[in-house]
This record gives C-alpha cells, sequence and structure tokens, in this order.
C-alpha cells in the first residue's frame, strides 16, 4: 500500500491531522461561505469526523442535499438490485459534470444502504493543495495527467494496481469515468485506453482481468447541462486555434459552474455488471477487438440507460429542421427550450466574434445526441 500512499483516500488514523491542516486553510473557508450557511459550525463538525464514510454522511451528503433543492428539479436513480453489498464494482458512467457525476452516485448509492465507491479524479483539476485533501478526506483516488510518457505508463500502472486492490482485495468499489475528461457534445463513447489502464495489473490475461473488475456501467442524464454554454465557447475557440488548451480558471470557472448552476431532473441509471456478455465474446479476438467489443457493451448499456426529457427531443427537431419528435413534447416546450438555447449562447461574449449559429448548433448536438445513441441501440 506504500506505493498508492499519495492518490488513494486517507486511512482513518490520517483524519484528523489532515482535517487539522484543512480548517486552518482561508481559501477553503472562503469556497464554503459560498455553499455553507453557518461555516463556523461545519468545521467544528468536521474536526471530529474519523472516517471517510463519516465525513460522506455527516458533512458531503448533507450540504448535497441542500444543493439538490436548490439546483435540482429531484434526483432519481435505478438498478440498485444489481449491486451486492459484500461484492465490489467499477462503476464506469458517461461524464457530464466535474464533481457533481461521482458525487450524486455516492449519494444515491447511500441512500439505497449501498456502500459508496471510491471516485477517480484527474489532478489537473486539484489546482490548490487544499482541494487535493477535500478529495481524499472524501474517497477520491488522485489521477495524474500531464505527465511525460514514460511516468503517464507508470501512473497508470499505479493507478491500475490501486483499483484492482480496492476491488478485488478489499471488495469497495470505485467509480471512473468512461473517457478522460467531459465529453462536449454527450457523444458519448468509452475510451479504449481507460479500459486498457483498469486491466493493467490484474494478474491474469486480459479476460480474467476485465472480469474481476466487475464493470457496472452507469447512465447519467442531467434534464439540463450547466456548463453547456462553456463547453460551446470551448468548441468554437479550439474551430479557431488548434492550439488552444484550457487553463486550471477554466476548470475552476467549469466545476463552479457546474456545481451551482439548475440542471432540472436528474437521473441515474445502473445497468447489469457486464461479465455474462464478457463471457459470451470469441474466445479468438485479438487483444485490440476485446478491448474494442468491451467498449462496444458499456457505451451500448449507458445509451440504454439514458432518460430523455422533452428538451433532449425538442433539440433534435430544432437542430434538423423537423418535427419527427413532436409528439413527446408541446409547442410551449419547445420554445421554451429554444429560448433557453438563446440565453446560453447570449453568455459567451468573451469571445472576439462569437459565431452564434455555431455555437447554438452545439448546444442542440449536446442535447439531441443522447436521443441519437439511444434510438441507435433500440
Amino acid at each position: 500500500m506504500d506505493n498508492f500512499d499519495d492518490i488513494r483516500p486517507f486511512f482513518p488514523e490520517e483524519m484528523p491531522a489532515a482535517i487539522e491542516e484543512l480548517i486552518k486553510e482561508e481559501y477553503f473557508k472562503k469556497a464554503l461561505s459560498y455553499v455553507i450557511p453557518d461555516v463556523e459550525s461545519f468545521l467544528k463538525r468536521l474536526s471530529q469526523v474519523k472516517s471517510n464514510d463519516e465525513f460522506q454522511q455527516n458533512m458531503l451528503f448533507p450540504v448535497l442535499k441542500w444543493l439538490l433543492g436548490i439546483v435540482s428539479d429531484g434526483i432519481d436513480g435505478e438498478g440498485f438490485s444489481y449491486i451486492e453489498q459484500d461484492k465490489g464494482y467499477t462503476y464506469i458512467s458517461n461524464h457530464r459534470d466535474i464533481l457533481t457525476d461521482a458525487l450524486f452516485l455516492a449519494y444515491l448509492l447511500s441512500s439505497k444502504g449501498l456502500k459508496t465507491p471510491e471516485m477517480a479524479l484527474g489532478d489537473n483539476l486539484l489546482v490548490y493543495p487544499w482541494m487535493r485533501t477535500l478529495v481524499r478526506l472524501s474517497k477520491g483516488v488522485i489521477v495524474y495527467r500531464n505527465l511525460p510518457l514514460m511516468r503517464t505508463l507508470e501512473e497508470a500502472r499505479r493507478l491500475s494496481g490501486y483499483i484492482n486492490h480496492t476491488i478485488r482485495d478489499n471488495k469497495n468499489s470505485v467509480w471512473i469515468a468512461q473517457r478522460e475528461g467531459r465529453t462536449k457534445d454527450s457523444d458519448d463513447r468509452t475510451q479504449e485506453s481507460v479500459l486498457k489502464m483498469l486491466s493493467f495489473e490484474g494478474g491474469g490475461d486480459m479476460r480474467s482481468n476485465i472480469l474481476a473488475l466487475n464493470i457496472a456501467p452507469v447512465s447519467i442524464s442531467y434534464e439540463y447541462d450547466a456548463c453547456d454554454y462553456l463547453k460551446a465557447r470551448e468548441f468554437q475557440l479550439k474551430r479557431d486555434d488548434a492550439e488552444f488548451k484550457k487553463s486550471p480558471k477554466d476548470d475552476l470557472n467549469s466545476m463552479s459552474v457546474g456545481l451551482m448552476s439548475r440542471k432540472g431532473k436528474i437521473n441515474f441509471v445502473i445497468a447489469e455488471p457486464i461479465n455474462s456478455k464478457v463471457e459470451a465474446l470469441p474466445e479468438n479476438l485479438s487483444k485490440a477487438e476485446f478491448f474494442t467489443a468491451v467498449a462496444t457493451i458499456i457505451d451500448e448499456s449507458i445509451h440504454q440507460g439514458y432518460v430523455l426529457y422533452p428538451i433532449n427531443y425538442a433539440a433534435y427537431d430544432l437542430l434538423k429542421g423537423t418535427d419527427c419528435f413532436a409528439g413527446n413534447y408541446t409547442p410551449e416546450e419547445k420554445q421554451k427550450f429554444s429560448d433557453y438555447v438563446d440565453m446560453q449562447v447570449a453568455k459567451i461574449n468573451d469571445l472576439p466574434s462569437p459565431d452564434k449559429p455555431f455555437l447554438r448548433s452545439k448546444i442542440l448536438e449536446m442535447y439531441s445526441n443522447p436521443l441519437r445513441n439511444k434510438l441507435k441501440v433500440e
């Protein structure tokens, strides 16, 4: 375990020192003030926390419940019957929001009396040391990004070793996004490199390594993507400048907007773990063919699990100039969504020349792609 000391969640005996360090951090207290009415009372209760689970139950989940009352029209989920309490799972999901994807999944699992997973999060998002401490207190696993090639391979093997240890030996679960970074157009596809990383340190052949991970795909459906206009903005920046790269400030802004802006209805659907489908794959597949097939199984499970809202259907018809799905929304809902898209485009006012038709089409794509992918599977 010494090899994982800087990436794993804190052990119970490490919690007091980590919390003491966090409570002294002025920027942490300032960040808290945006979401916590009584910061001093919160910090006093925080100082008494003894474990990751206690941190989630007593500190994190009450804040999430309060937050959901502000930014959502309710959260729901299904598929919990697939999860057995004495097993570890690799929850692989589509990735919409930097912070809330994993946190809301943990919140829902806890509400059903199930163990919460450890959550893999890129270190590029942890721009201040106190953020790293906070993540590890709440069952976060640090994933190192943007390293030289050899370091990237070393870290991939180390992360794989830790995840395999967590699932196989500790019978705990891990959440990880199906790709590095959020998909900007909501056309969700599993990166085969993520699957290869997960299977690096399994100790067996590629099939047995994937089976041991006990992968359970998760479909995340937010009615509204709070960061839709930021993603559209990034599309234009990359179109106009092939060298464009996001800054840490951009990531911080996305985290803040994603956390505190309205999401409408929220649904999480856990699919049946994929082991039976993996076992049914032909034995003679090459390595490349095998990982492509596993990625396809995950993608189809995620696409099948999308919960669609009237605006997904309206977005498709607005994008294509049709009324193919007019039976799935009212004229008022369609107009309201069209006005919403215009409002989001208007927020993109810091570009030298905002291409409004392009930006509008990108936002419409984000909301129509889940519908397109679900229809393909069905």
